[in-house]
Parts: C-alpha cells; structure tokens; sequence
C-alpha cells in the first residue's frame, strides 16, 4: 500500500512539473503566455487573454437566451458576448421565437380559424400566429377577411352563370372566381356564352322579317330577348313560316313574264319577289310583250366601244331591273378613246427606264388599259435609275462592316431594292460589336489576369474585344485566393485539423483556408475520430485504464483517465478487477466467488 501512495505521489509531481516553468530569479511558477492571469494549466486558451474558462455553452447570435446546438462555445472570458449556456433555439436568427411546441394549430391571419394541424412550431414568449385549439377552417391564413368556401359553378361559355355541380373556392385577397367558374348558377344555355337565363315573351317571329304573330312564352337569353322574341308587337305578319311573307301585296297580271305588269292589281300574302304564273308586284311595263324589257331608265351615259368603258352621253332606255350593257346613270368620263376598245384609261405616269417597277422624273398622260402602259411607273421615287436592283431609299439604324452578323448604333439612309443591302440592319442582329472593323472579334467581356493558369482570375477587370469566350491568360472569375499558385483557387471551410498526422482529427475554430478542389492538409470539413493530443501522433483517443503493479494484465482501482494511442500504457490495464494487486498469481476472491456460488445455487 505505502509502495503505490509513493508512486501516486511522484506521478503529481510529474504533472506540476510539466505545468511549471522557469521564473524570474530562477524560481518555478506557472506559466501564463497570453498574461491574463490564468495559468496554461487552467487557461482554455493561453494565447487570447479575453478567453480562459471552459465552458459547455452555444452561441446565441439573436440574444434571446437560446444558443444554436450546431455552434458549439468552448472557452469564454469576462467580456465574451453572443453565446449562452442554454440550449436549444429552434431559431437561431430571430430573437422573437426560441422554443418548440406541439400540437398546435397555424392561424397566421389571427381570424380564429385554423388551418391544417396539429403541428410542431417554433414560438417565444406567446404563441403568436398559432393557437392551441383547432378552429374553423381557414382557406387562406393569409388573409384574416376569408376563411370559409363559397360555391362556385362551372362556367364553360364565360358568361358570368355557371351550371352543373358547385365546387368550394377560397375567395380570398379579393379575388375573382377561378377561371371558368362563376359565383352565379342556373345557366341555361352552358355552351353559349350569349344566352343564360329565361326571359318572358309575348310576340314572335319566327321567319326573322321583322313582322310578328302574338305568341307568350319564355326562352333562354342573354341581358334581352334574342331575335325573333319581343314583348312590344311588331307588324303582324301574315305568314310567320316565311320571311318573304310579311303583308298582303298588289299583285298584277304579267302576260310576258318579266316581273311587271299592267291593269288592275290584286291583294296576295306574297313576298316581294314572288308571284303566280302570269303575274307579277310591279305595274308599268314599258315593253308588255318583251321579257327583258319592263321600264324606262335614264342614262347619263354610253360605252360606244363595248370596252366597258365610259364617255357621257345623257338620255333615257326602256330597260329591265338595270340599264343595258353599254349604258350607265353615272355621269362617267373614265375612256380616254371611247373608239378604241383596247385603250381607255388615262394614267398619270413616270418613265421607268430601268424597268424595276419606280420610275423617276416628270409626271406625264397617258391612255392605256387595265395596267401601266410599258415603260412607265405611277412612282417617281427610283433612287437609281439606271440600276433596277435599287429603286427606294431605306433607313437603316446599325451597320455591320465587318459582316459578322455583330452591329454598331449608326442611322442614315441608302438606296435599296426590296430589302437592305448588306451591311445594313434596321435593328441590332446577333448583339451589340465592339469591333466592326475585325470580323473574329464582336462581344466586350470583363475579365480578369489568370497569372498561374488555373482558370480563376483575380483583380482589376479589364474589359476585352473577345470571339463570346475570354481568352488566355484571361478568366471570366475574380475570386481566385492564391494569384500565383495554380493548385489553389478558392477559400473552403475548414472546422477540424490533424497536426500530428495520425488520420485523427480535433476540433478547431472555424477558417477559411485556400484551396484547390478539396481542403489541404492537415484542414478537415468533418471529424475524423476526436484526438485528444494532436500534437502527439502516438496518442489520440480517451480511455479509462487502471493501475497492474503486478503486470499480471488486471488493474486494481481507483482508475484512471488517459490520452493513449492504438495499446494501453505499460503498467496500466483496461481491467480493474484484481483481487490483490501486488500478487501476479492472484487476480480474483476465492471466498467472494465461493459465498457467490452459494448465492445462485439457491
């Protein structure tokens, strides 16, 4: 017993010794690197004197008091701020909502109905926009003026009545019905977007001639009855089953059958254009025994050529429904040469020597036919006279003098035929050049010097005349971290490192370290096992280990915490159990396993 007192007591001196160190005057006292007070053996982090105390806490960026679990705080001082002892906050960013409650009921709207529920939310001091009870249910939370379904009806004709089954629609932020639905039903004409509700009628016409019959009844229409319905009599119609019978007509013999007649007439219900063999609705036939002819026309007048073209010459022709061929009532003068029938048609024209259709110089007459005489245009803008390629000036507002299909702002005007000449553009083609003299080179990009080739550039941009892709040593990026080393061009998150390089990681502050497609070493993103000396590569994980003053492989207590590698320490043992410690041929109780057997044999 006093043999392991000793070495207990010289395992404490050890450990003070290694605490220690050199002070002023050659004395031993502890060792403070960053001055604040706490010696490195207590001091969390001995090179920030703000920071000595270890604690378990998490950082509270929004102050309510609740700290964020994936932010864990180690080692604080007198003047830390933003970090609590307190656990979690379901909302690290928002000061107002800390905690998680269930079975609660969402009523963002505070109209009293709920919405789908229950459910987890998180909350703070009340629980605002939720209620702990299921309400009425709201159509939309979002607007506390709406909470219940109105019907709507399927409107397939869109005009504002729906028929069939009503469906539920949330009419919510004031707005209308979905589209092809309606808020009103009963339509009684669903595919027909005129007609939707029955009106009453007392007259009808049937044939469409605007005279009627007295008939009551209703039908289905729109804002007013459709046609052939009415409320206010029309004339009465003598026969509603046709529409050429509308009132009793004279009616007059007709012995030649042209349509006009003479001596008394008769009343018939016939329309206008009807009659019965041998008679006919109009008197005065000026021709009684010639078919064609039944009344005098005045003329004002003639086509003596017969090329349908007319010179005045005013009288009068016994005639049928028109005048002759070769007469006319207008006072016409449109033949130039009314005894030639091939010409008759003054035009107004101008040569056009090149024949492109635009001619130019003075207006002249001249009498042709149906089209412009040969040689002669109605136009006098031809631009180029003697090119018919190009007859009209056209504006253009880009030019393109490279040909590239790239332009540059440029307005003027140049002779042209149906469309630009090339080169020419009335708007920007494939996009603004910024070369129009160098046909490789037509879009200005921002690029940035790309010194160590690694596709990611840094500083000043630099605007180039490029092909549509920035060339080398160019990059179209600026974040490039390490100008001059071509393996790293990015900053990446590194929160865990292995110093000693035995593939076990311990937790470090969080940095951004510039890399390349991954973190260098010794910088990790996620932990790899949790070393507890990674500045020794021999050690790196906790483990509890009791004292084998015998070396017989079993310990005895008080056990032990340590740093140790991939085996235990010489002396030390994973077990704890030896009877007697000092015996190496002794390791369990014989009286203690002897009353034990008894125990379990009854």
């Amino acid at each position: 017993m006093k043999t392991r007192v000793r070495m207990m007591r010289a395992w404490v001196w050890l450990a003070l010794g290694l605490q220690l160190g050199c002070g002023d005057g050659g004395g031993v006292g502890p060792r403070d690197r960053d001055g604040d007070g706490h010696p490195a053996g207590v001091d969390c982090d001995d090179a920030d004197p703000t920071r000595w105390r270890s604690v378990a806490g998490y950082a509270d960026t929004d102050g309510d008091g609740f700290g964020d679990t994936a932010w864990p705080v180690t080692c604080v001082g007198d003047t830390t701020k933003d970090w609590t002892q307190q656990a979690g906050d379901c909302a690290p960013g928002d000061a107002t909502r800390w905690r998680l409650v269930p079975g609660l009921y969402p009523d963002a709207d505070g109209d009293g109905a709920t919405g789908a529920g229950p459910v987890t939310a998180c909350v703070g001091s009340t629980l605002e926009g939720y209620r702990e009870q299921l309400g009425e249910p709201d159509c939309d939370d979002g607007d506390a003026a709406v909470s219940a379904l109105s019907e709507v009806w399927t409107d397939t004709d869109g005009d504002g009545v729906g028929a069939g089954m009503a469906i539920g629609w949330c009419p919510s932020r004031g707005r209308p019905p979905p589209s092809g639905y309606a808020l009103t039903s009963g339509d009684c004409a669903p595919g027909d977007t005129g007609r939707w509700r029955m009106l009453p009628f007392t007259h009808r016409d049937a044939d469409g001639d605007s005279f009627a019959v007295a008939m009551e009844g209703t039908v289905c229409s729109g804002e007013q009855l459709p046609p052939g319905y009415d409320t206010v009599s029309d004339p009465e119609d003598c026969d509603d089953s046709n529409a050429n019978r509308t009132v009793r007509v004279q009616r007059w013999l007709d012995p030649d059958g042209d349509g006009y007649g003479d001596g008394a007439p008769v009343l018939r219900c016939v329309g206008p254009g009807e009659s019965a063999p041998g008679e006919t609705f109009r008197g005065g036939d000026c021709a009684p025994g010639d078919d064609t002819r039944w009344r005098p026309l005045p003329y004002a007048s003639r086509d003596e050529d017969g090329d349908g073209r007319f010179s005045r010459s005013a009288g009068a022709v016994c005639s049928g429904f028109w005048l002759p061929r070769g007469y006319s009532s207008a006072e016409r003068d449109d033949d130039c040469d009314d005894a030639n029938g091939a010409v008759y048609f003054t035009w107004s024209v101008h040569a056009d020597e090149d024949a492109d259709g635009v001619g130019s110089g003075a207006e002249v007459p001249v009498c042709g036919g149906a089209t412009v005489p040969t040689g002669f245009s109605t136009q006098d803008t031809d631009c180029a006279p003697q090119d018919a390629t190009a007859w009209r000036m056209r504006s253009f507002t880009h030019r393109d003098a490279d040909g590239d299909t790239y332009t540059v702002a440029q307005s003027g005007t140049v002779c042209s035929g149906t469309a630009l000449p090339a080169g020419h553009a009335s708007q920007p083609l494939s996009g603004e050049d910024c070369d129009d003299s160098n046909a490789a080179v037509f879009r200005s990009l921002a690029a940035y010097p790309d010194t160590d080739g690694d596709g990611v550039g840094a500083g000043a941009p630099t605007v180039l005349c490029t092909n549509g892709q920035v060339p080398s040593p160019w990059s179209d990026r600026d974040t490039d971290c390490a100008e001059e080393d071509a393996a790293r061009w990015q900053k990446l998150t590194a929160l865990h490192a292995d110093q000693d390089g035995d593939g076990v990681t311990a937790p470090i502050p969080a940095q951004r370290v510039c890399s390349g497609e991954a973190l260098p070493a010794p910088y990790f993103f996620k932990a790899v096992g949790n070393d507890c000396d990674d500045a020794d590569a021999a050690r790196y994980r906790w483990t509890y280990l009791y004292r084998d003053q015998d070396a017989d492989g079993v310990g005895a207590t008080p056990r032990e915490m340590m740093c140790i590698g991939a085996s235990a320490v010489a002396g030390w043992s994973r077990y704890g159990d030896d009877a007697d410690d000092n015996d190496a041929a002794v390791q369990t109780d014989e009286a203690a396993d002897e009353e034990l057997s008894l125990i379990l044999d009854l």
